[in-house]
């Protein structure tokens, strides 16, 4: 062995040194080496490259298949192309037919040389079949296709749902074309995927398929047989279940509906519109088709034909006493049943004689035939004929079209179903009336007699008088109404036209007449018979006896006429007393003397024959009259266990309107059913008052099988009435109030304690209402004591703005209490304010005595600038302008940038300020007015200016007071009468210049028509213009502006 592999070894050596010395042969290399792996439709190349010495030239490339060589064509699919030296063989789009062996020929020297390439084909994983929905059906073998194609061939692995991987076998089995899974049910519906690999070129591939297994369509509501009306429509139901939902056709016999107008379909129905007789009465079928199958069901269409009357005689004439026949013709499919009505009868006539008449016979035979339907026909016989034979007479005929069409449906049916026949029975007249009674009017009056004449042919009215025929003249006689009705119209002028009419009726079989007697009426002839029943203080009942008069119309009431006995009758007051009373006068007053007098009135007047003169005396106010309780049984018993409804009469008031009504209600233990008196103990008495009107009350929180009594008493401004009492049970069962336990009644000091906590809360609310409507009490003391402010600290933070404020006006004092009376609010009259309503007036009061003057100063900006803010203003101690040498003036700066008003109305300073003492409540804020201090009375009314103020050192001079006329009051433009607890007032004053010597009211610069100053409750005007008193606006002597107008004489 070892001198073998010696050998191998020298071999080797002296073949490399032979190479050496004479170079490497010549060959041609092919890259890839190996074969070439090419895709289907994609590039593919291979190199032929020379090697070796001497190097081969002439390379080509050629097919084995088909022997041919490759062109050098850049053009082709398939081509050779040099690249310096070597040869490349190029496919630009790679087909399986390019699949063989290739050969890449040469020349080393004269030798030819070669070498060959095997070009192999791989088609990629290509998914043929695989829809991604796929719906097997259920019950059979079912393939689950996933077909795929490539070269090399794939690998195919199939996965259910998220994970599991179904390997071959069972019910599953792997086929070229997909999953085949046995006996498929609805239990295998999942995901499914389909994936393949190959594993020579590593590509794979995957599709996912859902699988829902379909089922076949079943019928489960098969259509009906249906009974189609002629000319109308019908309609056919079919229903089918399956998966996917099945789609519906429907087949007339084997041929499919395609007319949408004469067959609509919508789903799952037929509609059959305009039933035809001859075309539509056939099979019909319904089929339900999905993916897994179809499925059939049938069902008939019967026409019906309806009921039409084919021949009816309209109208049928005959004479009284005669036969009559009359027949009527239907046609229908089933043949109708035919019935006669006549126009009141409740039941149809029978076949045969007729059980009540037996003067009409019902006969029933076949009839011809009306295109191809049968027809029957119905014969109805009258014998000796009656008036009250006369009238409509209805054929109807009825088979299932009446069942199947309504109302509406059977009135479009042409010829109609049923039609009415006419029999006119010649007979002479009958006469009647509409009032049998005998007719009244009176003189000038205007009455209709009605006259009714029955009769075939129609007979014709005329009116007789007395014999005589009427002349119908449109004045006072008048005929108007169609026959065989007539009215006459007569206006009895006089007593000529009363008397015995005479309604006379003709025609071609005879005559009839009726009397009718007008009577003349009168007023009642007699007086009435009235007798005093019952007294109330604003009440009298009467009795009044009916008078007979048997030839005169009835009274239809009373006229009642009643005076006060020292009255004339000129103003007696009417009331009217209906006919069958009540007969009740109220509206009376208590403790006073009437008289009364009753005149009976019917339709022709009033009775000239007064009843007497009656006086009566009514009561005297007391309380009310006892009510009573409405009992509608003997012992009651409640239907419920804790509550029972009580309901009583409402009593006489007593001359004064009631109030409320006291139910009072105790448990009571009877001895027996007569005395009831005793208490129930450890049982409270309970009470509660209703409001009147009210006349019924729930009484709650009672004890079940109890019995109660009741006590009811009515209260007014008097006092109460007697009582009336009720006794009831209440049912036996549970209430909530089963388990009740009496409370400890409250001793003597809880009682006290009470009692003070009351009157405590009381005096707090009092108390309260006076500090905030008349600034008085213990709260308004307290707070105006912490609240104050003094006067000196406000004088010095006045001092800064004192330069640039002007005093413009100086009220008049006036008494402080005469303001804070809320009652007397007081009524400006300046046509700047707000006028009041009448209904605020109060009853005039005393007015106050005027006091001395005593001026104030109120202070107002000359300048609206913003950095003053919200002043206060006051003056010095002295009140009175003759000592007050200089004023002190005091303002305060706080965070309102406005001022708010207390009554005072801001006006120029050039002119005076207004004062309405309405307004003396805390209006909207506005720049330049304040509130009243708290010491400072409300002004009376403003004049004068700042100027003026300067001048009034000196005391002013009075006058003697204006004289007054007609013992009134002196006022500034007149006098007036004093109210009735209005006292003498003081001599009015007028006010003067000092200086100047004249009027205030003269002064320029604004000025207020005061003639003469008067005290509170005292007509005054003002205006902000110089004008003389006598035109001082809203002036009315008769108006007091506080207390409004005074009360009249009466």
């Amino acid at each position: 062995m070892k001198c073998q592999m010696n050998v191998l070894l020298v071999a080797v050596v002296i073949y490399t040194a032979v190479l050496v010395v004479h170079g490497a042969p010549s060959e041609l290399v092919i890259t890839p080496t190996g074969g070439l792996v090419a895709f289907l439709h994609e590039e593919a190349t291979s190199l032929c490259r020379p090697e070796g010495s001497p190097l081969p030239t002439n390379l080509e490339w050629w097919s084995v298949i088909p022997n041919e060589r490759i062109p050098e064509n850049i053009t082709l699919r398939v081509y050779a192309a040099f690249q310096q030296q070597n040869l490349q063989l190029y496919f630009k789009d790679v087909w399986s037919s390019d699949e063989g062996t290739y050969i890449c020929k040469g020349r080393a020297s004269d030798t030819p040389i070669d070498n060959t390439q095997s070009v192999s084909i791989y088609q990629d994983i290509t998914i043929v079949d695989a829809p991604t929905v796929q719906n097997p059906v259920i019950d059979t073998d079912a393939l689950i296709k996933c077909k795929v194609t490539g070269n090399p061939k794939p690998l195919i692995e199939w996965q259910r749902g998220a994970s599991t991987v179904l390997e071959a076998g069972g019910r599953y089995i792997f086929e070229e074309d997909g999953l085949r899974i046995l006996d498929i049910q609805e239990i295998d519906n999942d995901v499914y995927t389909c994936r393949a690999t190959v594993h020579e070129t590593g590509r794979a591939k995957s599709v996912v398929i859902y699988v829902e297994v379909s089922i076949p369509p079943e019928i489960t509501d098969p259509p009906d047989n249906v009974q189609g009306v002629e000319a109308f429509e019908a309609q056919f139901h079919c229903l089918a279940v399956g998966k996917p939902t099945p789609d519906y056709s429907w087949y007339k016999g084997n041929q499919p509906l395609t007319d949408p107008g004469k067959y609509p379909q919508s789903g799952n129905y037929l509609t059959v519109t305009k039933i035809d007789n001859f075309t539509d009465e056939s099979l019909y079928r319904c089929r339900a088709q999905n993916s897994a199958g179809e499925e059939y069901a049938e069902a008939f269409l019967d026409v019906i034909i309806p009921p039409k009357v084919q021949d009816i005689r309209n109208k049928t004439d005959v004479k009284e006493q005669k036969d009559v026949w009359m027949n009527c013709t239907i046609s229908g499919e089933p043949i109708p049943t035919v019935v006669w009505w006549k126009n009141g009868r409740t039941q149809p006539f029978v076949e045969g004689v007729q059980p009540d008449d037996s003067r009409i016979t019902i006969f029933k035979e076949g009839g011809p035939i009306y295109n191809n339907v049968k027809s029957s026909i119905l014969r109805m016989q009258i014998r000796n004929a009656r008036s009250g034979d006369r009238g409509f007479y209805r054929c109807e005929g009825k088979n299932e079209a009446n069942d199947l069409l309504n109302e509406q449906q059977l009135q479009q049916i042409w010829p109609p179903y049923r039609r009415d026949a006419e029999l006119l029975v010649s007979f002479k007249p009958l006469v009647s009336f509409e009032y049998p009674g005998d007719y009244y009017s009176w003189l000038d009056n205007t009455v209709n007699l009605t006259c009714f004449a029955e009769g075939w042919p129609t007979p014709d009215i005329t009116w007789w008088l007395n014999g005589a025929p009427v002349i119908i003249d449109n004045i006072y006689y008048r005929k108007f109404g169609l026959d065989p009705l007539s009215f006459l119209q007569v206006k009895t002028a006089s007593p000529a036209f009363f008397g015995v009419y005479q309604c006379l009726a003709k025609n071609s079989e005879g005559e009839a007449f009726r009397n009718i007697e007008l009577r003349q009426a009168y007023p009642p002839r007699h007086e009435p018979n009235v007798k005093e029943a019952q007294r109330t203080p604003t009440t009298v009942m009467y009795d009044i006896i009916p008078t007979e008069d048997p030839n005169n119309l009835p009274v239809i009431y009373y006229n009642v006429l009643y005076k006060l006995t020292n009255a004339n009758w000129q103003d007696a007051q009417l009331y009217v007393f209906s006919q069958g009373g009540p007969y009740i006068l109220d509206g009376l007053w208590p403790e006073t003397y009437y008289k009364v007098v009753m005149r009976a009135v019917n339709l022709a007047g009033e009775s000239e024959y007064p009843s007497r003169e009656m006086e009566l005396l009514t009561e005297r106010v007391r309380e009310p009259y006892t009510p009573t309780f409405i009992k509608y049984e003997e012992n009651p018993v409640s239907q419920y266990s804790d509550r029972y409804l009580v309901r009583w009469k409402e009593p006489g008031s007593g001359g004064r309107q009631i109030n409320h009504y006291q139910l009072t209600y105790q448990p009571i233990v009877c001895n027996d059913d007569v005395t009831c008196d005793q208490f129930e103990p450890g049982l409270p008495t309970m009470s509660v008052l209703v409001m009147a009107p009210a006349a019924s009350e729930m009484l709650r929180m009672l004890f079940s099988g109890q019995r109660y009594r009741v006590e009811i008493k009515a209260r007014n401004s008097v006092d109460y009435s007697a009582p009336d009492y009720l006794y009831f049970t209440t049912k036996e069962g549970n209430n909530p109030i089963s388990n009740y336990v009496v409370p400890p009644k409250l001793g003597s000091g809880g009682i006290a304690g009470i009692i003070i906590l009351g009157m405590f809360i009381l005096f707090i609310v009092v108390d309260l209402l006076c500090c905030v409507l008349f600034n008085c009490g213990v709260f308004f003391f307290c707070c105006a004591k912490d609240c104050g402010r003094n006067d000196k600290e406000k004088s010095i933070e006045m001092e800064d703005v004192k330069e640039r404020q002007t005093i413009v006006l100086v009220r008049e004092d006036v008494p402080e209490d005469s303001f804070q009376d809320e009652d007397t609010k007081p009524h400006s009259t300046s046509r700047d304010s707000t006028e009041e309503s009448d209904d605020t007036r109060q009853p005039p009061r005393a007015p106050p005595v005027m006091r001395s003057l005593k001026p104030r100063v109120l202070l107002q900006h000359s300048s609206d600038s913003d950095d003053i803010k919200k002043p206060a203003y006051s003056v010095s101690e002295e009140d009175e302008i003759g000592d007050s040498k200089d004023l002190q003036m005091t303002s305060s700066d706080e965070d309102d940038d406005s001022i708010v008003p207390g009554g005072y109305s801001h006006t120029h300073p050039s002119k005076p300020i207004v004062f309405d003492p309405r307004y003396a409540k805390k209006p909207s804020s506005q720049k330049g007015s304040r509130e009243l201090y708290r010491d400072e009375e409300p002004p009376h009314s403003y004049h004068g200016s700042a100027e003026l103020l300067q001048h009034r050192a000196s005391p002013r001079r009075v006058p003697p007071a204006i004289p007054p006329q007609n013992g009134g009051h002196p006022g500034p433009y007149g006098s007036r009468e004093l109210y009735r607890d209005e006292p003498t007032p003081a001599p009015a004053q007028s006010w003067q210049d000092p200086q100047y010597e004249r009027p205030l009211n003269d002064v320029q610069s604004g000025s207020v028509s005061v003639g003469a100053v008067q005290p509170r409750g005292y007509g005054f005007g003002y205006d902000d213009q110089p004008h003389d008193r006598d035109d001082a606006q809203d002036y009315d002597p008769d108006y007091n502006p506080w207390r409004g107008y005074k009360e009249s004489s009466a």
